[in-house]
């Protein structure tokens, strides 16, 4: 008994890992090569569509340390923005869609974002998340422009997400429930936290971050990594019973 109870915990983690592994993931040290339009590091994920408008300034995309930007928590190697200076029209836009289709009940996707100063005067970076594709429907619009405040619209206007200055990196955590997407953080400075759901809005399939006229200072720039999407609690749970019954059915037969 005491072996096959061995075998079943053992099962049961070896599930537990299988079954929890996640849907899609990549994070900036996939990019060695360099990070441009089209590449596609990880798994899980469409190719990057990246597009960058110098105008009269700077504006591009790369991979870089964040803590150049005064920014904690993230790797060395996270995805990075930069377009600059104010009024020079420089843009800069990167995302890219789940290939497994929309979220589904259950589901999230989860990456690490970091901002320091704000984007000075009418400059703005953020983040969208669409259905339908980049360029299809915004379902959530996630904006940082001249002042400390993070704001999050679902098209009802903009709220509050976060007020403080911080330089942490922040996990955003965005899961599908069966009444709307439930949107949950914690701030840059480490105490304000952010958790609610917007009832209704389903059918997450894509995402971009976007910077443009930012004042100038590396401090400004965005940086983000460690994206990934994982499954629904219950597909863990039916891995775990499945693996358990064959250890057992083995152990039987053995017998």
């Amino acid at each position: 008994m005491k072996k096959v109870m061995v075998m079943i915990v053992a099962a049961s983690l070896a599930a537990t890992s299988s079954f929890a592994a996640n849907l899609a993931s990549d994070n900036g040290g996939n990019y060695s090569g360099g990070w441009t339009n089209n590449s596609n590091g990880g798994s899980g994920f469409s190719a990057w569509s990246i597009t960058a408008n110098n105008g009269t300034g700077f504006a591009g995309a790369f991979i870089g340390d964040p803590a150049s930007a005064g920014i904690s928590g993230l790797s060395s190697t996270s995805f990075g923005q930069f377009a600059s200076p104010q009024l020079s029209g420089a843009t800069v836009d990167a995302g890219r869609g789940f290939t497994g289709g929309a979220l589904a009940v259950g589901q999230t996707f989860s990456f690490d974002w970091g901002v320091n100063w704000d984007s000075d005067g009418a400059g703005n970076k953020g983040w969208n998340l669409y259905s339908g594709g980049i360029g299809g429907t915004q379902l959530i619009n996630v904006n940082m422009g001249g002042s400390a405040a993070i704001t999050i619209d679902d098209g009802g206007g903009a709220a509050t997400l976060f007020s403080n200055y911080g330089t942490a990196a922040m996990t955003i955590n965005i899961e599908q429930l069966a009444t709307g997407l439930r949107i949950y953080a914690t701030g840059r400075d480490g105490i304000e936290t952010y958790d609610n759901t917007f009832i209704g809005v389903s059918g997450v399939d894509s995402f971009k971050f976007y910077s443009s006229e930012l004042g100038t200072g590396d401090n400004r720039q965005q940086y983000f990594n460690n994206l990934a999407v994982v499954p629904e609690p219950s597909t863990i749970v039916l891995g775990v019973v499945g693996v358990l019954g064959l250890a057992i059915a083995r152990r039987r037969a053995a017998k």
